[in-house]
This record gives C-alpha cells, sequence and structure tokens, in this order.
C-alpha cells in the first residue's frame, strides 16, 4: 500500500514539470511581469508570414543563380540579405510579446533597442487592426493599442489579432452593463485556456 501511495503521489509532480518544461520563453517573460492577483486573458500567437519577407528574397537569389550563372557574386549578395532578414525573424519571434490580462495590456517588442511596455485596461482608448493584401490573404494582422496621452504599441504578425479587439470592444460594452459583453468575455477566457490546453499538448 505505501508504494501505490508514493506512485500516485509522484504522478502530479511529473505531471507539474511537463507543464512547466512546456512554457515558452515568452510565457515565462509574461509570469514574470504580472502582479497580484492579475491573469492572463489573450497571448498573441505570431503567424508564420514573420519570415515571408526573408523567404522571398532567399528564393529570388536561388532563382537568379539558376537562371543567371554570371550574376552568381550578385545572387551571393541577395541570399546574404536573405539570411539576415530570417535571422531577424527568428530573434523576432523570439523575444516579441503581447498579451492581455484582466488589468493591463502587456507587450515586449524591438531589437536593437527592446521596448517593454504596459498599459492599465481603463487608460486604454482602442485597440486597432491594421492589415494590408497579404495580411487578409493570409490571415494575419497588426495589433495597434491607442493609450491616453498619445501613447501607442503596435505589434505586427498578429495570427489572433481580433480576438483582441473583439476582447477590448466586449470589455467596454461589460462596462456599461451589457450582460451578453460579459458573457462573451467569458467565452474569450475559455477559449484562450483551451488554445494554450492545445499548443502545450503539441509541444
Amino acid at each position: 500500500m505505501s508504494k501505490e501511495t508514493q506512485e500516485v503521489k509522484s504522478k502530479p509532480t511529473t505531471k507539474s514539470k511537463s507543464r512547466t518544461s512546456h512554457k515558452t520563453s515568452q510565457d515565462r517573460a509574461i509570469d514574470s511581469m504580472l502582479v497580484s492577483g492579475e491573469e492572463v486573458i489573450l497571448r498573441a500567437e505570431l503567424h508564420w508570414a514573420i519570415y515571408w519577407k526573408a523567404i522571398a528574397v532567399i528564393v529570388l537569389s536561388l532563382l537568379l543563380l539558376i537562371m543567371l550563372p554570371m550574376a552568381a557574386p550578385l545572387s551571393g549578395l541577395i541570399g546574404f540579405v536573405g539570411v539576415l532578414m530570417l535571422i531577424v525573424a527568428i530573434l523576432t519571434q523570439h523575444f516579441l510579446l503581447l498579451a492581455v490580462t484582466n488589468k493591463r495590456v502587456l507587450a515586449r517588442y524591438g531589437l536593437l533597442q527592446m521596448d517593454v511596455v504596459d498599459i492599465r485596461l481603463s487608460k486604454v482608448e482602442s485597440i486597432d487592426l491594421e492589415r494590408m493584401l497579404p495580411g487578409h490573404l493570409l490571415g494575419y494582422a497588426s495589433v495597434v493599442v491607442m493609450g491616453t496621452g498619445q501613447r501607442m504599441i503596435r505589434v505586427q504578425y498578429i495570427a489572433n489579432a481580433e480576438a483582441f479587439r473583439r476582447y477590448y470592444n466586449e470589455m467596454v460594452l461589460a462596462e456599461e452593463g451589457n450582460e451578453e459583453a460579459e458573457q462573451e468575455i467569458g467565452r474569450i477566457k475559455e477559449e484562450a485556456e483551451a488554445q494554450e490546453r492545445r499548443s502545450s499538448k503539441r509541444k
């Protein structure tokens, strides 16, 4: 009996360790920014399109090399630029984060000058989306958070950008006493938790 009891007790520990190991660097950074009583409602999902420019440049250099072998130096230069763009995209995906909690909007962006910004929800004036033609075709957008005093956060290549704007709009309506908006906020929270569980299982 004692051995069985010890095995049962050890299982939750293993499970908790696996959950911790599934956390990305963005998750750990967001957790370190949270204060007492604060919980994450939405985390930004970066779209794979963050790599499309670098891939296009690399493909262009390969096509140039195949079609015009005499232009090998130019092709090499273009390929080198494409590789640099790819490295920048990888670093951007690693460091970039955007999240909405029940109290604030949290963001981290930039490479040479990395900015870590948080805006209280009461200070947010609007959450807008910017979407060019590639964004419409591939399904991503830039999230623009406007705060009081001309403070602005702009984060590109967000796959679930619509969810950020929808949550903010529902939150504003809930503050005005709209019961349907409060139910919608609860549903958004459940969807975000389900998405987080699915992503952790894939990892």
